[in-house]
């Protein structure tokens, strides 16, 4: 197992976060973190008694205060159940329930008139000076195989499922950052910038990885101001989420380069590549990097560090994964993949079968090791004369129009039908353009029904377009 908190602390007065707020921006030691974990640790054994294994959920907004909690609370051997503060009330009420919460932290008062079963306790609470505190322990071997956390995922369609995580998957091996490709000669005490929200998975990794290689971790106390923050810093990396690579493409086209932190190194998860963002960073002497990876399977299980050459690739499996293409499907074994979906056997047994996770994409394997999604097995459309079409396989011919602001492809009556958000005043273009489209498809992927609408699609909590 990782020692992770003895590693915290013989970082000791290097910075482990650099929090970003204009002219009060300041530092954390990791021996200042640790103390303040110890602190929150005994803060919440005070108000809760012993904590191993209760079940502590977390609502409150992503910042380095949140991972001090996190760490509190599974260090003291409780389960942590981080709840996505853009979720719906209605699915935090079922995952509340669900995940038999005890006592929910929470930093405002949304929650209070939700009649929930939980204990509600506020952070500034947990979160309070104490001379007193807890001397808190690494994970022993013994104790891989207990829970730790317990995280939902937002689906496209249906309830939450609550992904079980154990000590093992979080600590078992050093987790890796980056491959050979990256213009780094070691991965120690890198200046990393990320907003991955603390509350998701990729949030997660980046508070493990980065504090396993006394990194030091860049975080702007509000989000809003992430092209100002960087302005005046210099970073190695950054880790950030798709809208905000979006910004940082609009600032390099508007001349503002130096608005990013001079980073050698961007990388994103969660969005398909586009090539001529690849080219743009490339050009303006910054790389660009891409994770794939799940909650069920606690992380990256691939990563693409030479997006350029592979660009429609999500990249080669991460260390101590292992991919596995089954009837299309691809699959993953890997210490780091889940123990269960709780109170859900059905789709656990669904989901782990022979040892490998299976992801519910579809794709295939390179033979330089590189995968490449294709699609979502349960998104398939499967049409009345026996064809198989991938919605995704038309909605990025679809993207090529860039009046296309976002779309979906579905079927309607036992055709293909698509969902396209646009502006209002080029709708002729756009349809224009999918009957071009339709000339080039085969009959069965023809797009037959076409309902542009001028506002968003409807999106789950961690910014997915509906099913």
């Amino acid at each position: 197992m990782v020692l992770f908190l003895e590693g915290i602390q013989k970082w000791g007065s290097f910075p482990a976060y650099r929090i970003l707020n204009g002219e009060e921006t300041y530092d954390v030691s990791f021996q200042e973190y640790y103390e303040k974990v110890c602190q929150c640790a005994y803060n919440l054994q005070q108000i809760v008694g012993d904590l191993k294994g209760k079940r502590i959920g977390l609502y409150c907004d992503s910042s380095y205060e949140y991972t001090l909690m996190l760490a509190a609370i599974v260090f003291s051997r409780a389960i942590v159940v981080p709840l996505n503060i853009h979720e719906s009330i209605d699915n935090i009420q079922y995952e509340v329930e669900n995940s038999d919460i005890e006592y929910l932290i929470v930093d405002n008062d949304l929650l209070s008139e939700c009649n929930l079963k939980a204990t509600l306790l506020n952070k500034s609470e947990v979160l309070k000076a104490s001379e007193k505190t807890i001397d808190l322990k690494d994970f022993t071997d013994d104790e891989k195989d207990e829970p730790a956390f317990l995280v939902y995922t937002s689906g496209t369609t249906g309830r939450p499922k609550g992904v079980v995580l154990t000590a093992g998957n979080m600590f078992a091996y050093p987790k890796t950052l980056f491959d050979d490709n990256v213009p780094f000669e070691k991965e120690e005490g890198l200046r990393i910038y990320t907003n991955f929200p603390f509350y998701h998975i990729g949030g997660f990794m980046s508070w493990v990885t980065h504090f396993e290689k006394k990194c030091t971790t860049y975080l702007s106390l509000n989000p809003g101001n992430v092209l100002m923050d960087l302005e005046n810093e210099t970073i190695d990396s950054a880790a950030v989420t798709p809208a905000t690579l979006n910004l940082w493409k609009k600032s390099i086209l508007r001349g503002h380069i130096d608005r990013l932190g001079h980073a050698k190194l961007v990388v994103t998860a969660g969005a398909p590549i586009d090539v001529s963002v690849v080219e743009m960073f490339m050009e303006n002497g910054i790389q660009y990097g891409q994770y794939y990876g799940m909650t069920e399977s606690c992380g990256n299980i691939t990563f693409n560090f030479d997006c350029i050459n592979h660009v429609k690739s999500v990249g080669r499996p991460d260390n101590n994964v292992e991919v596995k293409i089954i009837e299309d499907e691809i699959c993953v074994k890997s210490p780091s993949v889940m123990k269960e979906y709780y109170k859900n056997e059905e789709e656990t047994q669904k989901a782990l079968i022979d040892g490998f996770l299976h992801t519910g994409d579809l794709g295939y394997v390179d033979e330089e090791g590189y995968v490449y999604i294709t699609g979502r097995k349960k998104n398939l459309i499967i049409l009345s004369g026996g064809e198989n079409v991938s919605p995704e396989e038309l909605e990025n011919e679809l993207y090529k129009c860039n009046l296309v602001y976002e779309c979906k492809v579905y079927a309607e009556n036992d055709r293909i039908a698509t969902t396209v958000y646009t502006d209002e005043e080029q709708a002729d273009t756009v349809v224009e353009f999918i009957m071009d489209l339709n000339t080039k498809l085969p009959i069965y992927k023809r797009i037959y029904k076409k309902n542009l609408v001028f506002e968003p699609l409807e999106k789950t909590s961690s910014g997915k377009i509906k099913r």
